[in-house]
């Protein structure tokens, strides 16, 4: 593929691990290309936001997952038994290869072994015979590797790996070769130049605006301001807690960036 296709990104929320609906919802998305609709994570509130949206997990043909925490990956169990129990059918999942424990090498660290199965794991009867499910019953996997390329439902899809928290694999991505997602992670300007520079047109990037500790694990708006004003119209921030003062939302925009919102839709 060669870029440009035609697709649109919707924001089911843009807040933190704490957000509490009606004011928001996790930071995760919903990319609709052709007839088809997939996530970018699904965090426990990711049904929740669907729902209130006027979608259902029905709804979804696939996912893809940046890490495994549980803003971004505990709304599988609704998505994965709702669409097998009542739709007969399996889900698309797009998963980095360094979130099962035979990539990442660390032991634990395995989005069915230590995240799902004790959620998902149950038996069914097959031909007369008691069948347990596994992640392959839910789910159409596909593992995906940095500096390699996918297609999901049509769109060219490369992952990258960002700092987020110390010692477990986290995943940014890139859709259409132009449209950049980095998910949670830590600031980086030299990563953030690199983006631009292998094609970004725009970066939906991870911010917090309490002021960085030795121990953040995700990047700070007074280090994300230290950008270069051309880079900084071309940003929208994510991931803020419900509780960010309105002033310092206006300071943002002022520096040039865009906020998202909830429900925001992006056109590319």
């Amino acid at each position: 593929m060669t870029g440009r296709t035609k697709f649109s990104l919707q924001f089911l929320g843009t807040g933190n691990a704490r957000s509490k609906p009606p004011t928001n919802y996790n930071a995760n998305a919903l990319v609709h290309v052709g007839d088809k609709r997939w996530l970018l994570d699904c965090g426990l509130l990711c049904p929740v936001a669907l729902h209130a949206m006027g979608m259902s997990v029905l709804d979804v043909d696939g996912v893809y997952i940046t890490h495994l925490h549980g803003d971004h990956v505990l709304g599988l169990e609704e998505v994965f038994c709702t669409n097998y129990f009542f739709k007969q059918r399996r889900v698309g999942l797009w998963v980095p290869c360094g979130l099962f424990t035979t990539h990442s090498g660390i032991e634990g660290y395995d989005i069915w072994e230590n995240c799902l199965r004790a959620a998902l794991e149950s038996s069914v009867y097959v031909e007369g015979a008691l069948h347990p499910l596994t992640l392959a019953d839910f789910s159409d996997v596909h593992v995906m590797y940095p500096g390699g390329s996918e297609n999901i439902f049509g769109l060219e899809a490369e992952i990258f790996e960002v700092t987020h928290v110390p010692n477990r694999p986290s995943y940014g991505i890139m859709l259409d070769k132009r449209v950049c997602f980095t998910s949670d992670c830590t600031f980086s300007s030299t990563a953030i130049a690199d983006y631009f520079k292998n094609g970004a047109e725009i970066i939906f990037h991870d911010v917090d605006f309490e002021p960085a500790t030795d121990n953040s694990v995700h990047a700070s708006f007074e280090e994300l301001l230290t950008l270069p004003r051309d880079f900084r119209e071309r940003m929208v921030l994510m991931h803020y807690g419900d509780d960010t003062c309105p002033k310092k939302l206006t300071a943002a925009r002022e520096a040039g960036f865009r906020i998202a919102r909830l429900g925001e839709v992006f056109e590319f």
